[in-house]
Order: C-alpha cells, then sequence, then structure tokens
C-alpha cells in the first residue's frame, strides 16, 4: 500500500478542495474546528500558578482525534494546514499535541489561496509552529475568559439570569452604541434657515444659489423673522449678476483592495448582508467552490488587515485592464498602499485567486449571494490600479446689491472621464448646474425659504460600527463579526432599517459595568490590549506579564463589584407599590432575555406577568373593566383587561384580523 504524506485542516470542505485539486496524491482529513478548548464549566485558568490555562479536548471530538491519530501512524510526512492567522495556529499545535507522539515528522504550512499554485507554495516552505503567535492566542484567551467567567456571573446574581454575558471587546463595543444612543437623546435640535434664490438668464434658463454671504459676512439665520427680513431686502434688489466663477478638476482615487473590515463594511452598504453573512460566504469562497472541471478556492484568506497585493497579481490585474477596459483605464505606476502597524506582512488583501474565473463566467455555480460578494471583491480588486475618477467642480457666486451686497452661490460637478467609476460603484453624484460667465446679468425668478433643525449624530449601523472598531484598533479581523452577532445574540441590540440601537437590558448592563470596570471597559485599553497582543506574536513581548498587568486593576474592581452586588440588585429589581391580581403579593421590576418586565414577587412559581396594555374606551360586556388591544400569533384582538379572572373577547376583532 502506498503511503501518502498527511494534510491535515480544519474544516470538511477545505480538505476537500485540496484533495481534489492535489489529484488525491496526498490524504487530507479535517478536525472539523478546534479539538482542544478551555473547560465550559470552570474557569479554566489557574491564577495561582501565572495565570496558565487548561484546554481540554472538546466533548464529542474522541472519534475525530481517534481518526487523526490512526491516519497519522500511516503518513510519511504530516502538514498542519489550518488558516494562517492566530487562531488557526492554536488549532494547529492542538493537533500537533495530539499526534506527536507517534509521530516526528511534522510540519506546519500557510495556505493563503486554496488553488494549485496556493498549495504547492506553502507545501515548498513548511516551517515550525510559531510559538509566539501560540503564545499570543493564549494570553487572548486567559483575558477574554477571565472577564466573561468572572463578571458575567455577577450580572447573573443581579437580573437571575444566566443568558447575559460580558465580554472585554463585546461590552466597549456596546459602550459605543449606549453613548451614541444617549447624544440622541439629550440632544436638544436649533433651528436655522436657509435662502435660496432661482435665477434667470437671458435665455431662460435657471440657476439656484444659496444665501451664504451679507457684506462678505457669512451668515447664519436663526428664525423665520430675521429670514423674512433678509428676503424682503433681497426682493428690493433689480438685478444680480455673476461675479466669480471657479473651475477645477477633481480627481478621486480608487479605494484599496478589501481588508475584513472594509469587506464587511461594503457588503452591508451595497448589498445589504450583515457581517456575520458576509463572512460565512467568503469563508466558502475561500474554501472552494465546485466549477464545472474543479473545485477550487476563489479569494484569498479572508481575514486579513493587510492591503498587500503579490507582484505577478499585480501584473495580472494590470495586463486585464488593457485587455479589457483599454490603455486609458490603466493607472501608469502600480498603486499601492500603505500598510497599518502590526500588519499580517505574509498576508495579502481579499482578491479573487484568478482573474480569469470572472464572475459573470462563473455564475452558474455560485448562489446569488456568492456570486454578489465574489463580484463586489473582483471588481474591487481590478479598480486598485484603475486611473482616477475626474471630475469637474464649478463654484459660481452670484451678487446682487442694494444698501449691502447679497452673495449666493451655486455648485456643480461634472464628470470628465469615469476612470475606476466604470466597474465600481460609488455614490458620488453629477450636479448639473447651467453654463454662466463672469459678468453675466441674472434676474431673480424666485426666493425660497426653508426652515431646518440641526440632527444629532446619526446611529451606527453594522458598517459603521466595524468602521469604528477598526479605526479605534478595537478587535482585530476574525472578531468583528462575532462582536456584532453576539450583541444580538444577547439582546443588547436590535437592529431597525439598518440601524442599530441599545435595548433597555442593554443599557442597563451598560450602566452597570461602564463606571464599575472603567479601566477595562473604554477603548484606550481595548486599543492597548490589542496592541500588546500584536506585541507578542512580534515576539516583542512575553504573555504572562500582559496578563498580570490587565489582572491587577481588573482584579480590584472586580473586588469593589462583588461587595456591592446587594445593593445593587435593590436599586434595579425594585418593588412596587402594586398588587399581584393572582396572589395577591407585591409586584417587582425584572429583567429576561427580552428586556425589562413587571412579574410577581414570586414569579415564577405565581406565573403572573404585566402586559402593557393599550386601553379602549370601551368597557367588558361582562365585567365592566376596560377592554384592551392584545397581540397573539394570530394578530391583533381585543379583550377585556381582567384576564385571566375575565377571558370576554371581542369576536369581530377576532374575524376582522384572522
Amino acid at each position: 500500500m502506498e503511503v501518502k504524506d498527511l494534510i491535515i485542516v480544519e474544516s470538511p470542505t477545505k480538505a476537500e478542495t485540496i484533495r481534489k485539486i492535489l489529484k488525491n496524491k496526498y490524504e487530507v482529513i479535517a478536525s472539523k474546528g478546534h479539538i482542544k478548548d478551555l473547560p465550559k464549566r470552570k474557569l479554566g485558568i489557574d491564577l495561582s500558578n501565572s495565570f496558565e490555562p487548561t484546554f481540554i479536548i472538546i466533548r464529542g471530538k474522541e472519534k475525530i482525534i481517534k481518526e487523526l491519530k490512526k491516519t497519522a501512524e500511516k503518513a510519511k510526512r504530516i502538514y498542519l494546514g489550518c488558516d494562517p492567522d492566530r487562531e488557526g495556529e492554536a488549532i494547529a499545535y492542538h493537533i500537533f499535541s495530539i499526534i506527536n507522539k507517534n509521530h516526528k515528522d511534522i510540519k506546519r504550512i500557510l495556505i493563503y489561496e486554496i488553488t494549485k499554485e496556493g498549495i504547492e507554495k506553502a507545501l515548498a516552505s513548511p516551517q515550525e509552529i510559531d510559538m509566539n503567535k501560540i503564545a499570543s492566542h493564549k494570553a487572548r484567551r486567559v483575558v477574554d475568559r477571565l472577564v466573561g467567567y468572572l463578571v458575567s456571573p455577577l450580572l447573573w446574581k443581579i437580573f437571575g439570569k444566566k443568558n447575559l454575558s460580558a465580554g472585554r471587546v463585546q461590552t466597549v463595543a456596546l459602550r459605543i452604541l449606549c453613548e451614541r444612543e444617549k447624544e440622541i437623546e439629550e440632544f436638544i435640535p436649533e433651528e436655522y434657515w436657509l435662502i435660496f434664490g432661482n435665477f434667470e438668464k437671458e435665455d431662460r434658463k435657471l440657476i439656484k444659489g444659496l444665501l451664504k454671504k451679507i457684506d462678505d459676512k457669512e451668515i447664519e439665520i436663526k428664525n423665520e423673522k430675521e429670514a423674512e427680513e433678509i428676503s424682503k431686502e433681497i426682493k428690493k434688489i433689480e438685478q444680480f449678476f455673476i461675479k466669480e466663477k471657479k473651475e477645477k478638476l477633481k480627481y478621486y482615487e480608487p479605494p484599496p483592495p478589501f481588508i475584513t473590515a472594509t469587506l464587511q463594511q461594503e457588503a452591508a452598504k451595497i448589498l445589504g448582508f450583515s457581517s456575520k453573512k458576509t463572512m460565512v460566504i467568503a469563508q466558502r469562497l475561500f474554501e472552494g467552490i465546485q466549477l464545472k472541471d474543479e473545485m477550487v478556492g476563489l479569494i484569498t484568506y479572508p481575514r486579513t488587515d493587510s492591503f498587500r497585493i503579490n507582484d505577478d497579481f499585480l501584473k495580472n490585474i494590470r495586463n486585464y485592464i488593457v485587455e479589457n477596459y483599454g490603455e486609458e483605464y490603466l493607472n501608469k505606476e502600480i498603486r499601492r498602499f500603505k500598510e497599518k502597524k502590526f500588519t499580517q506582512g505574509a498576508h495579502e488583501a481579499i482578491r479573487p485567486t484568478d482573474l480569469k474565473r470572472n464572475p459573470e463566467l462563473i455564475k452558474e455555480y455560485l448562489t446569488k449571494d456568492e456570486y454578489e460578494l465574489y463580484r463586489l471583491i473582483y471588481l474591487r480588486t481590478l479598480a486598485t490600479q484603475m486611473v482616477p475618477a475626474i471630475y469637474k467642480e464649478v463654484k459660481v457666486e452670484i451678487c446682487g446689491i442694494k444698501d449691502k451686497v447679497y452673495s449666493f452661490e451655486s455648485e456643480g460637478l461634472l464628470k470628465v472621464f469615469e476612470g475606476y467609476e466604470k466597474i465600481y460603484y460609488e455614490e458620488r453624484k453629477e450636479k448639473l448646474i447651467a453654463k454662466v460667465k463672469e459678468g453675466e446679468v441674472l434676474k431673480l425668478k424666485e426666493l425660497i425659504k426653508e426652515q431646518h433643525f440641526t440632527q444629532p449624530p446619526p446611529r451606527y449601523t453594522e458598517a459603521t460600527l466595524i468602521k469604528k472598531l477598526e479605526k479605534h484598533g478595537i478587535g482585530r479581523p476574525s472578531t468583528y463579526a462575532v462582536i456584532v452577532s453576539t450583541l444580538f445574540e444577547r439582546k443588547y441590540v436590535k437592529k431597525e432599517k439598518k440601524t442599530l440601537y441599545p435595548t433597555e437590558l442593554g443599557k442597563l448592563v451598560n450602566e452597570i459595568l461602564i463606571p464599575r470596570f472603567p479601566d477595562i471597559f473604554n477603548i484606550n485599553f481595548t486599543k492597548l490590549m490589542e496592541e500588546n497582543l500584536d506585541k507578542i506574536e512580534e515576539g516583542e513581548e512575553e504573555w504572562i506579564r500582559v496578563v498580570e498587568k490587565f489582572y491587577e486593576p481588573f482584579n480590584k474592581d472586580l473586588i469593589n463589584f462583588e461587595k456591592n452586588i446587594e445593593d445593587l440588585k435593590k436599586e434595579i429589581l425594585k418593588e412596587l407599590d402594586e398588587d399581584c391580581p393572582i396572589c395577591g403579593k407585591r409586584l417587582k421590576i425584572r429583567y429576561g432575555r427580552y428586556g425589562k418586565f413587571i412579574a410577581c414577587l414570586d414569579y415564577p412559581e405565581c406565573s403572573y406577568v404585566k402586559k402593557d396594555l393599550n386601553y379602549l374606551d370601551e368597557n367588558c360586556p361582562l365585567c365592566g373593566k376596560k377592554l384592551v388591544y392584545r397581540k397573539s400569533r394570530f394578530g391583533d384582538f381585543v379583550a377585556c383587561s381582567g384576564f385571566p379572572h375575565c377571558n370576554y373577547i371581542k369576536k369581530d376583532d377576532i374575524n376582522n384580523n384572522s
């Protein structure tokens, strides 16, 4: 029997793709994710022994481990091809710790694209497991475990529910949303007015201008009275003229290739995908899609913070642009983008693995969502080497003189050359403007006064929240989608019309945690922690030192929090001056997975939960109490507010809503 080399990866799809690409010359099997993890039901961190974590075999993985050992024993050489990041390194290390007793020739390979070239390149450069990455992963898991397993139970004590959680990064993201919501709630709008003039040229064409200055001073119109007084004076002016016309070309450079954060942002903005959905689809495109004659990864590794594209592929992009769009669309020089500090140097940006796999040519093999995301990545990659879009910006000053000089401004934006916008979506819009020349005389046709109010800052969307996290160095490429989805799962945040709102429960958790852990749950500290984790990976910092520096202030805050649990509980879960209609005990404020509710003091032994009732101006024909609107899975209906003592339901409303 032929002895083959063995490649171990974490994903069955990835294993199947590699096996087909290598035409079964290698044995390829999958660990199906992590095989070891921290224990679920206990802390798993030895606080008395330098914070050493205890990773145990995950329940249900025994069969896979048995298969890994058995297959490894038969192999000539073994390559660990898990994803090329800290998480992948940890999976590889745990697999290594299981099989290295029976096999010594084990190497790590880094596969950045699942193609024949990508796999062969990885196999040609085998290496040892990166223990700095392992140390960095260990530090992150320890710090996150300490926060999650020591703070979350304190929330459970307050609320009496075990589905609440605190997280080192998750809580900071919640804080960002809550602080924005507070800004919105406290915002006091201020009134202001704008005055527009429609001016007619000799050829009857109109040009619209906004009043900007009076006697060369910027104006600010605060109320209708001021707007009316200014308008009266302007109407006395018999003629206006073009005082100045400025034109200049504006060059809009294409955006850089996708990294994880920007892919999630653009997929949300353009395709309406959640961050979680984007990453699930991107992972499928990376691990392998079955096309007509091959199964292959269509994009490079999607968890990256690098803008780098390798030189050979840049040449392919540039040749493709010339062949398909023409020389005039190719940027003269290769365009490169500046990397951030601690960017993974070996990683590339998210790009297609082969430009010959045009989205339109392989569309039939992709789902609608896969096609849309792949097309977005494909076109963005091409756009990076195309010429800028060129627009002509026109600014016109329209003046009228009476006792004072009244200056209106009109602006236009005209596309001169589409450049990269030929293929890549941008929100930039042309704004047409009538052709005028300096000194040209105009006549005021119409004056328009508009009332406006200053607006509060906008709520975050998934895209803008991820942009904020990335800007401040909070989280890393592999964590953005998890951060957002966890906030939804914990019912701390809800989404309405693409915008994120903290729920009442989310606001309360934020109000409890932030003042009591001021050192841990703030943007600067979280950013510093991410930088320290990067330094550990670079070999510039020791993981134990980083955890120690974190734990000292954290433990002090934890002790103080525990001391005040009972007082906090009484303050939040108040008894009300109202009796339960079933058993007569007091009603009490409580919190569940859907937020705040009022229930009996003996809940859940006594099942009474007070509903927020919408009363009608109509009485129950059976008991005389007010009727209310209620909801059920069959729709809205009208019933007695005395339920459960009175079961009256208005039949007409059931029929109307059924």
